[in-house]
């Protein structure tokens, strides 16, 4: 897979989601996502999708970098504003989310950063690894 195709993939996967459209079809079937602080893993497009709904509601004032991808890989850094803060120009948290992508769809993504406690309650029991 070229780095073209990955920016294809990507570019739709953000368009969708930014329009408020169904992002799972991005993803493969076997997708899955890591959130290493708090250790929360989520497998399944529907669900990747819908706990990345829940996650986004509670990241108040996303802002993100420019993309950096190149074959099957794609990288996107950012942060929030922390809702424990008092300032949410000055109190941010960062992250960066790397991407993998085959045959046109994403197969996984890992978060890093420690955003583990904004996690959508009851989403997901992070000991169940699915």
């Amino acid at each position: 897979m070229k780095a073209t195709e990955t920016l294809a993939v990507i570019d739709r996967y953000f368009d969708l989601m930014g329009r408020g459209e169904d992002f799972a079809t991005c993803y493969a079937e076997d997708v899955r996502w890591t959130t290493f602080d708090g250790g929360t893993v989520v497998s399944g497009p529907t669900k990747v999708r819908d706990y990345l709904i829940g996650l986004h509601r509670n990241m108040p004032d996303i802002h993100t970098r420019p993309l950096a991808y190149a074959a099957e890989t794609a990288y996107v850094e950012g942060d929030c504003a922390d809702p424990r803060g008092a300032s949410a120009s000055t109190d941010r948290i960062a992250f960066c989310i790397a991407y993998d992508i085959a045959n046109g769809v994403i197969t996984a993504a890992r978060c890093y950063g420690a955003i583990g406690f904004l996690a959508p309650a009851g989403s997901v029991d992070p000991a169940a690894g699915a």
